[in-house]
């Protein structure tokens, strides 16, 4: 591990708006009673970062600015702080089940960031820093979306916009055990592409969601689905709300189309279908830290195998933050911006 120095190039934010981002120099922190500094090394940019930085994202309140975006990273063990438990030495990879400076400001978007002992967990040796780094935001939640199901092997989930990165996780873990996923998407030409990605069936999602309930019909015998992962909002959960089961959940866990969700009442007063969200954060954060840990650790060894597959990356220097979070906003993207530096 090289001498840490006493300044670090930083991303900085002078308020709320792409175009407010410069590169500066802030100075590298020292590490506290059971804390440890980071070299972060790799950093992906996901939507939350584009949120974050225009100011909607609710898990990225700057106490003051200028402030440092990024809410994951990868990077090795720098500094050992006092009262640390020893589990981890210099030199080490880690990744973090929670960067908590972050949401005050002080995120991965940086060289160095302070992280406590109990949220970083090694990262396999044979696992690169452009895949551990995605470790994070996108598998964690297909886990813990599945958990919220709680599906039986053999039954049918909706899975919309399934071409996501997450989306394409969901399908292959999904598929390890023995859950069955209808994906929707937009364009004929994706269905054959959602099956061999590991879908059980695939069907355009149009405006009246015709095709969408008559398959699952067939496919459950007239049961309807165990229940559904949205990720678009607007008049979506009302769509597929036909194809659920009665008693089954709608897990809405984006907003593609918007803030607001046009729901049909009739779905939960007569037929039980609930409708719920599903956030990262929380749901990581009710457990005590060692399941954390293990959550993540789980999942780093799902990327290795390849159960929960990285996505392929467009690695790009840290200075140039501004550009990808642009980048980042363009559809159909076949790689994973990483900011490198």
């Amino acid at each position: 591990m090289a001498s840490i120095p006493e300044t670090q190039t930083a991303i900085q934010l002078s308020a709320f708006g792409i175009d407010n981002i410069t590169v500066g120099q802030l100075p590298v922190p020292s590490p506290g009673a059971g804390e440890v500094l980071v070299r972060i090394t790799a950093r992906p940019v996901n939507p939350s970062d584009v949120f974050s930085v225009i100011g909607v994202y609710p898990g990225y309140k700057p106490k003051d600015f200028p402030a440092v975006p990024g809410l994951e990273g990868a990077g090795e063990v720098a500094a050992l702080g006092p009262n640390v438990s020893g589990r981890l030495s210099v030199g080490q990879r880690v990744v973090a089940t929670q960067w908590r400076g972050a949401v005050e400001g002080r995120g991965t978007w940086q060289q160095y960031v302070l992280a406590a002992e109990e949220d970083l967990v090694p990262v396999p040796d044979d696992l690169p820093d452009d895949a551990a780094c995605q470790a994070l935001i996108n598998p964690v939640p297909v886990i813990g979306m599945m958990e919220e199901l709680a599906v039986p092997e053999g039954e049918v989930v909706i899975f919309t916009a399934a071409g996501s990165a997450l989306g394409r996780m969901f399908l292959r873990y999904a598929s390890t055990r023995g859950v069955k996923v209808v994906a929707t998407c937009r364009r004929e030409e994706q269905v054959e592409e959602l099956k061999q990605a590991g879908a059980y069936d695939a069907v355009v999602l149009g405006a009246d969601a015709d095709a969408l309930v008559a398959r699952v019909s067939e496919l459950t015998g007239g049961r309807g689905a165990w229940g559904a992962l949205d990720s678009i909002a607007g008049s979506t959960p009302a769509k597929i709300a036909p194809a659920v089961r009665e008693g089954g959940t709608i897990i809405v866990y984006g907003a593609m189309s918007g803030p607001n969700v046009d729901w049909n009442v009739g779905q939960c007063l007569f037929r039980g279908v609930a409708l719920k969200g599903f956030w990262l954060v929380p749901w990581l954060a009710a457990k005590p830290a060692e399941e954390q840990r293990r959550v993540l650790t789980d999942v780093l060894e799902h990327m290795r195998s390849g159960l929960l597959p990285p996505m392929k990356t467009d690695v790009r220097p840290l200075e140039e933050a501004a550009a990808a979070l642009r980048d980042q906003a363009i559809e159909g993207r076949p790689a994973k911006i990483v900011l490198r530096g």
